[in-house]
């Protein structure tokens, strides 16, 4: 196989899709992959070569067959242990792993990068990722919940594991509202749950579900000082520019293999059975518990 230095662009769609066949077939070529997946020859033996570069298939002669990390990564897959295929990755895909490095090593920046500051990055480390690689690591890594991006701005950030305070969340959360709320349409008081959440989430590089359940208590704790609003059913503030990326595994009834959803409605947050869409912080004494 001869030494290519850029990645072959290949979703986890296809990744799984292939180590299924691998797992089911004593022998995977060209032709046979060519036609289970619909694809052309020429894009098969892409497929082929990158997976095998992510050492889940080992090449024999014109063949390629499974090995014992073609198992263990589709077992992960079924499990939906996403963090298992992270760590996989991360030791086995040299493109993976360098990627996840710059995000890391940026992950105390208020902002995340955006893919063009993701390659200049590259650049000056010296590393084999370009464009393409930025654009499909970034796009596995968000549907694994590794990564997320700021639904308006596009900038990426590697998710920590721990969770904010609730004195630094609702710091961070009055300073972002106050910087929203100067061009709020709303009388300049109000402002878009969406909004909000993408900015503490990017700030914080924490999950939009620990934003959801971290804002429920420090609205709580905080009532009269923080004031939610409803919204009409057609509100733009339940659309972002881009779409949120996740990821369902299908059925293995022929070939594994996964199903890419995207959801650019954005929802506000519920609480007590009622959803609020827009939030408001008033100046009334009152701290956070």
């Amino acid at each position: 196989m001869a030494d290519r230095k850029t990645i072959r662009p290949v979703t986890l769609r296809r990744v799984v899709e292939v180590c299924s066949l691998a797992s089911q077939s004593k022998f995977l070529n060209i032709k046979n992959v060519s036609k289970k997946l619909n694809t052309t020859p020429s894009r098969a033996k892409e497929v082929l070569l990158e997976v095998e570069r992510m050492d889940l298939l080992s090449h024999v002669g014109d063949f390629w067959i499974a090995n014992s990390r073609t198992s263990e990564f589709l077992r992960y897959f079924e499990s939906k242990d996403w963090e298992k295929i992270h760590k996989y990755f991360l030791k086995h895909y040299n493109f993976y792993s360098e990627f996840i490095r710059i995000l890391q090593d940026y992950s105390e920046k208020e902002e995340g990068l955006s893919v063009n500051e993701i390659i200049e990055e590259a650049v000056r480390r010296k590393t084999h990722l370009n464009r393409t690689a930025a654009e499909v690591l970034s796009d596995w890594c968000e549907r694994l919940g590794i990564v997320q991006r700021n639904l308006y701005t596009a900038k990426i950030y590697f998710l920590r594991d721990e969770k904010p305070s609730l004195d630094d969340f609702f710091s961070i959360l009055l300073k972002i509202y106050r910087k929203l709320s100067i061009s709020s349409w709303w009388r300049e008081v109000f402002v878009e749950i969406p909004l909000i959440r993408e900015h503490m989430c990017e700030q914080l590089k924490i999950s939009r579900k620990t934003f959801d359940k971290t804002l429920k208590q420090v609205y709580l704790n905080n009532i009269g000082k923080i004031e939610l609003s409803g919204a009409p059913i057609t509100t733009l503030a339940k659309k972002s520019p881009l779409s949120e990326k996740r990821i369902k595994l299908v059925g293995k009834k022929a070939i594994m293999s996964t199903q890419s959803r995207l959801q650019r409605e954005r929802e506000g947050i519920t609480i007590n059975k009622k959803t609020y869409y827009y939030l408001a912080m008033h100046k009334r004494k009152s701290t956070p518990r």
